[in-house]
């Protein structure tokens, strides 16, 4: 939550739209529009049984059949001693052809304030892409 909060202050400081969604308070079609309107997006899952959380897998298998076009994105999440969540996450928006932007941002538990400056900056990149597909 931290993560997606200072991805979204990053993307919003380079004036361009930012919504969050938290998947499990989010109805999916609400998800699927989104997606389907926004440019660029940042995926965010935590690691649960070295992969993404079965509600983030849910999501990016309902999009993967929605065949978004001209996307962007990147993956990102906190993981313990396994790293899966995030990567996994990756791995679904490659095989929906997105444009990824950079690595999965990934934080070791809870994100310190440098983890967090790099969540900011990785926003701006972010609304870069966004401002560069609108255009």
């Amino acid at each position: 939550e931290m993560m997606a909060a200072s991805i979204a202050e990053g993307v919003m400081s380079g004036d361009v739209e930012a919504k969050v969604h938290h998947v499990r308070a989010s109805n999916i079609t609400v998800l699927a529009t989104d997606v389907l309107d926004a440019a660029a997006v940042a995926v965010g899952s935590p690691t649960l049984n070295q992969t993404l959380m079965p509600q983030v897998a849910a999501v990016l298998t309902y999009w993967k059949g929605l065949r978004p076009v001209g996307k962007a994105g990147f993956a990102f999440g906190s993981h313990g001693w396994a790293q899966g969540g995030a990567r996994d996450v990756e791995t679904y928006l490659r095989e929906m052809k997105f444009d990824i932007l950079r690595e999965p941002l990934l934080s070791h538990f809870v994100p310190d304030e440098a983890k967090l400056r790099e969540c900011r900056e990785a926003g701006n990149l972010l609304a870069d892409k966004a401002r560069e597909l609108a255009d």
